[in-house]
């Protein structure tokens, strides 16, 4: 790796960190305390900020071993509204790369609780009306899954569809009349997922999207809990074969 790309590295990460920190420095000030994490690691997990709570998680995927080194991160920020629904805001494609598919967006998500044989079950689903942060254009992102508690071992399972546009699935390259065009990435694609509690604090994880677009990857992780913080590290394995492989870094801060 080279000094300028280093250099060039850190500069951005300083500037993007500078931009965000008086938030956390405000928001830091008042009661923090513990809730579930709103994703599981890049899908949308079965939980919702709770009741009066603000969820903060930022997450950087950072190849370095291959040049030009790759850096992208999404940040979201989550309200619970009750026990069983929340606000989102999100904001995508911060990278080292000058990306064209920053975008900001915002919706909610909302979950319906049950019980079969005797063990938690939960619908749920959401959206979020997006917008390229560079272009203004919008679009939009669902998702509606099902999430099983497995009595004992208490290992949850979720799978679900979710569709996407070009503010969330990025773009793909066709050849037309030989030529090079970029398209809006627009699918319908699978979800699924895996938690599985190991100790009051610490659990495996994973998370799969389907399909060929920016975020159709498979991401094994290990999470961990402390009071009001929880910590992720996993490793992308992207679907496509044109993608990159990163370590993915996660950290959520839950404020009241």
């Amino acid at each position: 790796m080279s000094c300028h790309t280093e250099n060039t590295f850190a500069e951005l990460l300083e500037t993007h960190l500078k931009k965000h920190l008086f938030i956390f420095v405000l928001l830091c000030s008042f009661y923090l305390r513990h809730s579930a994490q709103s994703l599981i690691v890049g899908i949308p997990s079965a939980d919702v900020a709770e009741k009066g709570h603000l969820e903060m998680t930022h997450e950087t995927q950072i190849n370095y071993w291959q040049q030009p080194l790759k850096w992208n991160s999404f940040n979201f920020f989550c309200y619970g509204v009750n026990q069983s629904m929340e606000l989102t805001f999100v904001l995508n494609n911060l990278d080292n790369r000058g990306s064209q598919n920053r975008a900001v967006g915002i919706g909610f998500k909302k979950y319906i609780p049950f019980t079969i044989a005797g063990a938690e079950s939960r619908i749920y689903g959401g959206g979020n009306l997006m917008f390229n942060a560079i272009t203004g254009k919008p679009g939009v992102w669902f998702y509606s899954a099902f999430a099983q508690r497995i009595p004992v071992v208490n290992t949850r399972l979720t799978a679900g569809i979710t569709y996407g546009q070009s503010q969330v699935f990025g773009f793909r390259n066709l050849t037309e009349g030989g030529k090079s065009i970029r398209v809006p990435n627009n699918q319908f694609c699978f979800m699924a997922a895996f938690e599985q509690p190991i100790t009051k604090h610490f659990s495996i994880i994973a998370d799969w999207y389907s399909g060929d677009h920016d975020l159709a990857m498979f991401i094994p992780a290990l999470q961990y809990e402390w009071q009001h913080h929880t910590f992720i590290t996993g490793y992308k394995i992207p679907n496509r074969a044109d993608g990159y492989n990163a370590i993915i870094l996660e950290y959520m801060i839950t404020l009241k």
